[in-house]
């Protein structure tokens, strides 16, 4: 007869938890904050502007002047958007795990949060000035305007300079300009003849599969654009044209058991924020549509 002896083997659980791989947020890196501190108390701002001045005929240097009125353009900055997470721990649970896990539980909402905000910037794409789609490309890769672009490794560099073109068109000025694209079209990057030369870019690029700057635009990467009817829409443009403000900032709350009528502490944190494309944001963002 075999002995059975299972029940009284112990078991151990390690004392650290496993590592979790955390995304990397750029939506910031392209928004400004220039408007936090008017959000104390409120959850609206004004932003008003001055229509645009346009030059007229003059008949004669005798000829009688028109005059134009001033008109005042109010735009409305709101934050609308709440989100929180919310767990407990119990004191059994510390002890018998040996681990904390509270920590990473935060972290995760803390990761949370960050997603929610980027997610919030890059809905933006449909406030951009300017639009890039398949009827900007030297080649049609889609049935021409009106529809998105088909990437490949032989077009990406096309798309690059769509977009050049039409900041350039519209005056924008070129420092501080940039391009987010998806991990799909990094890896197509990587395998673009015209990053590939016998170039410092182009050595980099293979060496390390770092994107870096490609003809004077900073080149990010994103895993939170915004996929809509299978339509990618990257963000490009310059300076940080779109606004973003939170008046209530991510701040874990954690009332200790003895406080409550269970034995597990509650851990908690809220935040409220928005973002918005004003008339001058709009004038240096660019809705770049992909498919692929």
């Amino acid at each position: 007869m075999a002995n059975n002896l299972d029940a009284g083997k112990g078991e151990a659980w390690a004392s650290v938890l496993q590592e979790v791989l955390r995304e990397k947020f750029v939506g910031m890196s392209i928004s400004n904050t220039k408007f936090e501190g008017l959000f104390d108390g409120n959850d609206t701002v004004h932003f008003p502007r001055l229509t645009k001045i346009t030059s007229l005929d003059l008949a004669t240097s005798y000829s009688a002047v028109t005059i134009q009125n001033l008109v005042e353009a109010d735009e409305t900055f709101t934050l609308s958007t709440r989100k929180h997470f919310a767990f407990e721990i119990s004191a059994e649970d510390r002890v018998e795990l040996r681990v904390d896990p509270q920590s990473q539980a935060i972290q995760d909402g803390a990761e949370a949060f960050a997603s929610d905000w980027d997610d919030s910037i890059f809905s933006q794409y449909a406030n951009a000035g300017y639009t890039i789609d398949d009827g900007d490309m030297e080649t049609a890769t889609n049935g021409g305007s009106g529809n998105a672009i088909i990437a490949s490794k032989t077009n990406i560099y096309d798309v690059v300079t769509a977009i050049d073109e039409v900041l350039n068109t519209n005056n924008v000025p070129m420092n501080g300009r940039f391009i987010t694209f998806s991990p799909t079209q990094k890896r197509l990057i990587n395998k673009s003849p015209e990053f590939l030369r016998s170039t410092d870019m182009g050595d980099q690029t293979v060496r390390t599969g770092r994107i870096g700057e490609i003809d004077n635009f900073d080149i990010l990467m994103s895993n939170n654009i915004v996929t809509a009817t299978s339509v990618q829409h990257l963000l490009a443009g310059a300076g940080k044209p779109i606004s973003f403000a939170a008046n209530i900032k991510p701040k874990v709350e954690i009332t200790p058991s003895e406080y409550r009528d269970v034995f597990a502490d509650l851990v908690k944190a809220q935040t409220k924020f928005g973002s918005k494309v004003f008339f001058e944001g709009a004038n240096r963002l660019v809705d770049v549509q992909l498919v692929g």
